[in-house]
């Protein structure tokens, strides 16, 4: 790549809300309202008039998430990406893997926090998601730390490292999203898997989800049973104030940071 820095050019960073689903949930809610006013049949308005309500709520919330996870509204996202990174218990010496790397905005405030560190970011980067390889390498260049990143395309259920590999593990709200593996405990011990023997970590993700991974207390004994000489659960809302909304199960109601140490 070209050098990109002192240009008047801005790192790229998208949140979690997907655009097209955003888009598409807006151009359906248009659709039932304009059939609910149409000369056609009453019981097609009547449906499509009730199938305003949900799609409406749906679309609000999305819309209402992503000002709230923006930069141009209350850039709660970058905000929880600086959380993370302040509860990472490490002196900032050796290597850095961040799991779930999506358009490089954790992972470069990791580069900028910890200046001596080397870093890997990984991401399996799917069709269905806004971010790629390229946006990150462009991102991390404008930042001015791609000279200290290395980002790789690989499934979290399945890291390409070693055993013991990394001083120190971040990961954010991406656990549940890894498709090839439907036991997510796996997931979170493969992480574990590659970090070292005192190594660090900090995971954010939808842990009170009990579909996804059997409720508070049993996740509690199955991360005792991993190899953890210690950590901590603490719910989101009770780090960062989020509003009403964003409490929302099918939001960051669910969402909970797990702070710990490789035994």
């Amino acid at each position: 790549m070209s050098n990109v820095n002192g240009s008047n050019k801005k790192p790229i960073y998208k949140t979690w809300i997907r655009t097209r689903k955003l888009i598409t949930f807006l151009i359906i809610n248009l659709l039932f309202v304009v059939i609910a006013f149409l000369p056609v049949n009453i019981y097609i308005r009547i449906v499509a008039g009730i199938l305003v309500f949900p799609f409406l709520y749906i679309s609000v919330v999305l819309l209402y998430s992503y000002y709230q996870l923006s930069s141009h509204g209350r850039n709660l996202q970058s905000r929880i990406h600086e959380l993370l990174i302040q509860n990472l218990k490490w002196d900032g010496k050796g290597k850095l893997l961040d799991i779930g790397c999506g358009g490089g905005s954790l992972i470069i405030k990791a580069a900028k926090a910890f200046e001596e560190a080397s870093l890997v970011g990984i991401d399996y980067w799917g069709d269905n998601w806004e971010y790629s390889k390229q946006l990150c390498e462009y991102n991390a260049q404008l930042e001015g730390v791609d000279c200290r990143i290395e980002f790789i395309k690989a499934s979290a259920s399945k890291l390409p490292f070693g055993e013991g590999e990394f001083d120190a593990i971040v990961s954010c709200l991406t656990f549940h999203e890894v498709e090839d593996e439907a036991d997510k405990i796996k997931v979170i011990k493969e992480a574990l898997r590659v970090v070292k023997q005192d190594g660090v970590f900090v995971f954010i993700d939808i842990f009170l989800d009990e579909k996804k991974y059997g409720g508070y207390n049993e996740l509690q004994y199955k991360l005792k049973d991993l190899d953890i000489a210690e950590f901590s659960m603490i719910r989101l809302d009770e780090m960062i104030k989020l509003s009403a909304i964003m409490k929302l199960k099918k939001v960051l109601g669910y969402a909970t940071v797990i702070i710990g140490k490789k035994a």
